[in-house]
């Protein structure tokens, strides 16, 4: 099956689940054509804009959807004007028209919105942004049809049900119920920093460490490059594993605060990367991955260890594996397995990819090479599931995510930066063949690990999220290699048929995020948002900095 055809049944799919609405009684109805995309490689934003402006028009009790059957009906017709539009509206059964373009032309995007009601008036409306902006351009197209077309009606009887209806279908949306948490990134919270009354519910409140749902540990003297949170015991009790520059640090939640319980040195010439947990034996023990480099200034080499973890102890797994490991969930099952790649011959990465490793005989192994975009390396990607297929996310060396199909074909590029963070692998710029033995510090450059993505689904309908940080500094705008940042925002992100929208984010936290996570920390049986991050100081105060973790509660019981 060619790919064009199996994007077009993924999308009707997607479409068939959609919740339909039933025309309530009195409300106007509205269909939405298929895009028309000129542009061979975009042609899949053809449904994907129809499904997005249909979603976003749609509103209970004035305006709702035509049934997707009716709308098959028009087949491939596009209204050439007015009559043609009365004529597939007759078809469709419904009182207005909206039938889109969108033009790519090298990185830009023009979109034409023309929309008809069955008098045969019309309006139209357009918009040229560059491609990363094409979502927000649909957004700010629909909301004109809303407030321009649609005219809403202002406080009357039924225009009170129709909100207390939305207010009702929100109070139900699956999404994390959290004060520290801004929905729809609106700021519209009415809750003050204490969780009381607030003096106007315009005001944006950033909340405080005693904003409820949100616990804060004690400052621990030390920074933070990585955090993993699991059962290492096998006693039904989740314990945490901290990692600084090149020490492990082990702590449990004892009386609101992290309590020591061990720690492990690895040594002055190892700099740890990142930090994965999983049952490699499915013993009911976690194992703790830590993937390092050996002589970091040197003659750097990718070193993971792996540890067990017990009474205050840490106790060695198997010998140091000479490759990059980490821990991804991946398709069709989506259960967490090992990847890992090997140093390659003239850069951090071995060019062939990165593979599925399987532990036999005391070592891991490749037994699958995963089909994933040159890009991607061992620490930069996720997949996020969708339905019966899913997305490849990449956040490349500019920190910028990029989304893929299974096919390795660009659906979304996002020039805004995410997940950064001041881990760093030394790349030598030097010409092979030109190794003299000695390291000319002129030709090194730095690449920058990112930090994990949490795929995650808050529901038992299987909808997908993915959770990133949004990094917040003015001197990182400026200097690319400053990689201390002075606030942060946890971003979930879900993918809406165009391109990567936000669900929801935390507000503003102070200080460098070094890691996320989502696991129940606190062991009172439901699962928490967790952040690491390292206290700022300022860029003068550097040795100042200590780690603190945060963590936000998730009441998905709404």
């Amino acid at each position: 099956m060619s790919f064009k055809r199996l994007s077009a049944l993924l999308l009707l799919a997607a479409l068939v689940c959609l919740p339909v609405l039933a025309l309530s009684q009195g409300a106007r109805s509205f269909a939405v054509l298929p895009f028309k995309i000129n542009g061979d490689k975009y042609q899949y934003m053809s449904k994907g804009a129809q499904t997005m402006l249909t979603s976003r028009l749609a509103w209970p009790g004035y305006f709702e959807a035509a049934p997707r059957a009716n709308v098959d009906r028009a087949g491939n017709r596009f209204p050439a004007g007015p009559v043609d539009a009365q004529s597939i509206m007759g078809v469709v059964g419904s009182e207005f028209l909206m039938a889109g373009s969108i033009d790519f032309k090298d990185a830009q995007a023009s979109v034409t919105l023309n929309v008809w009601d069955n008098k045969g008036k019309g309006w139209t409306k357009t918009a040229q942004v560059p491609v990363e902006g094409l979502v927000p351009a649909l957004e700010r197209l629909s909301a004109d049809v809303r407030t321009e077309v649609f005219q809403r009606p202002g406080d009357d009887a039924k225009a009170k049900e129709a909100k207390a209806q939305r207010k009702e279908q929100q109070s139900k949306a699956v999404v994390p119920q959290n004060a520290a948490f801004v929905v729809g990134d609106t700021g519209e919270a009415p809750v003050g920093p204490a969780g009381g009354p607030v003096m106007n519910p315009q005001f944006r409140y950033e909340g405080g460490a005693e904003t409820p749902g949100r616990w804060q540990s004690q400052s621990l003297r030390f920074t933070s490059v990585g955090l993993v949170v699991g059962d290492f015991q096998g006693d039904k009790k989740n314990r945490v594993i901290i990692a600084s520059s090149h020490t492990l640090h082990a702590y449990e939640y004892f009386q609101n605060t992290l309590k020591p319980v061990g720690d492990i040195d690895l040594g002055m010439r190892i700099k740890i990367l990142r930090l994965s947990v999983i049952d490699i034996d499915r013993d009911g023990h976690d194992e703790i991955i830590v993937s390092a480099m050996n002589d970091p200034e040197g003659n750097a080499e990718p070193r993971s260890f792996v540890f067990r973890y017990a009474n205050g102890k840490f106790e060695k797994f198997c010998e140091p594996q000479k490759m990059h490991l980490s821990v991804v969930r991946t398709p069709p099952t989506f259960q967490p397995i090992v990847v890992g790649q090997r140093k390659g011959y003239h850069g951090p990465f071995e060019e062939a990819g990165v593979s599925e490793m399987a532990f036999t005989n005391g070592e891991f192994q490749p037994v699958r090479r995963l089909r994933l975009p040159t890009i991607a390396n061992t620490f930069n990607f996720s997949y996020i599931p969708e339905g019966n297929t899913y997305k490849i996310v990449v956040i490349n060396e500019y920190s910028y995510m990029k989304v893929f199909t299974p096919d390795l074909e660009i659906q979304y590029s996002q020039e805004e930066g995410y997940n950064s963070s001041a881990v760093y692998i030394i790349v030598d710029e030097r010409l092979p063949g030109m190794d003299t033995g000695a390291r000319d510090t002129g030709v090194e450059e730095f690449y920058y690990l990112p930090m994990r993505m949490v795929p995650t689904s808050f529901d038992s309908s299987g909808k997908y999220e993915l959770l990133v940080n949004k990094d917040i500094s003015v001197a990182s705008q400026v200097f690319t290699k400053f990689r201390r940042f002075s606030q942060g925002e946890v971003h979930s992100l879900f993918w809406d048929g165009v391109g990567m929208s936000m669900a929801w984010k935390t507000r503003r936290i102070k200080g460098t995020v070094s890691d996320l996570g989502v696991a129940d920390l606190r062991n009172v049986g439901q699962k928490q948002l967790i952040v690491c991050l390292n206290t700022y100081s300022g860029v003068a105060g550097m040795s100042n900095e200590k780690t603190v973790v945060v963590t936000y509660d998730l009441d998905t019981s709404k």
